[in-house]
């Protein structure tokens, strides 16, 4: 585990079930003297365990944790890849983490395909009103009539025109996953706002927002350009980790990125990288009707880290109010206001 932080180590252990067992036994020993900071790990780790243990409470929660518990450590020699599902805030340079350690994939679990709604089957092969869209609080999973699988997230919207010798789909708005089933004679085109990602059979995701766009590439490759009639820098083909983020009006960018985080949002997480607490609260407010506002700009400013379930206003006020200086207060039924722990 040594390319692991203490807290990511501490999350694989705590989801070993056999450590009272030679070898982990004292394997697990020597990992804790090595380092006060490995003691203080483990420790802030088994004591936040009971979060994700409130199975009665949320179907999901009791899911994560047992594939967590089933995943355990991966031998040291092998480079890491788990979901590190995290709840840890920072304030200035302090945070608490939460880390639990479990495979990319549930085992065992398939989401069903769920149109949350849908135009006419004429209107997948013409542009123009919106075929799948999403509410706040939803996520659907969308199989086109190429085998192609859109996984969308909350508050989105696609339209979907497949023709002759080209498939091509509009994000509206929001943000979808897209599993491109592979075929050569057909080309597969997302326009995103001012630009066009094209593949054939791929892997990538594309969000779509008021200050812009991004792609994130998992599998695969596609080339980023700019959309027929726009004037700009020539298409750019993307490597898998690679992100191509675009403001308006403005030149895109490529750079790596960790997969884990940017597609976190599929399984029902968010991540934050020493944000400010509005950027994030406007994220989660997408997934849930109620709302969280703030209104003292001290408080919108406060930074956090950490990766959060999203749906749960509640549990994320309750983490937030135990390492920041803030409290979460209920305006009415369907609104909540962070505010200063000391008003």
């Amino acid at each position: 585990m040594s390319r692991l932080t203490p807290a990511q180590a501490a999350a694989r252990w705590l989801a070993q079930e056999d450590l009272d067992r030679s070898p982990q036994r004292e394997q697990f020993a020597a990992w804790l003297e090595e380092s006060e900071e490995n003691r203080q790990a483990w420790a802030q780790a088994h004591r936040v365990w009971g979060v994700l243990d409130d199975a009665d409470e949320n179907d999901l929660i009791a899911a994560l944790t047992r594939a967590a518990r089933r995943a355990g450590p991966e031998p040291a020699a092998r480079s890491p890849r788990p979901w590190l599902i995290a709840a840890s805030i920072g304030a200035l340079t302090v945070s608490a983490a939460l880390l639990v350690g479990i495979r990319e994939e549930w085992p065992g679990r398939r989401p069903s395909p769920v149109q949350v709604a849908a135009g006419a089957a004429p209107s997948l092969y013409a542009i123009g009103r919106a075929d799948y869209v999403t509410g706040a609080g939803q996520k659907s999973i969308v199989d086109l009539p190429d085998g192609t699988r859109l996984t969308l997230d909350a508050d989105t919207a696609v339209d979907v025109a497949f023709a002759t010798g080209r498939r091509d789909i509009r994000l509206l708005k929001g943000q979808a996953f897209f599993d491109v089933a592979h075929d050569r004679q057909r080309p597969f085109a997302v326009q995103a706002a001012e630009r066009v990602i094209t593949a054939l059979g791929t892997q990538f995701d594309v969000k779509l927002d008021a200050e812009g766009m991004r792609v994130v590439l998992a599998e695969g490759s596609v080339s980023v350009g700019m959309a027929q009639g726009r004037t700009g820098a020539p298409p750019v083909k993307l490597k898998p980790g690679e992100a191509y983020s675009a403001q308006k009006n403005a030149a895109g960018k490529v750079a790596r990125t960790d997969l884990n985080a940017a597609l976190a949002w599929r399984q029902g997480v968010v991540e934050f990288h020493d944000q400010p607490l509005s950027e994030a609260i406007r994220l989660l407010n997408r997934y849930t009707r109620a709302q969280i506002v703030i209104k003292d700009p001290k408080v919108a400013a406060l930074r956090i880290t950490g990766v959060f379930k999203t749906g749960d206003i509640k549990r994320f006020g309750r983490s937030v109010s135990e390492v920041l200086p803030v409290r979460m207060i209920a305006r009415d039924a369907n609104t909540y206001e962070l505010v200063s722990a000391r008003r």
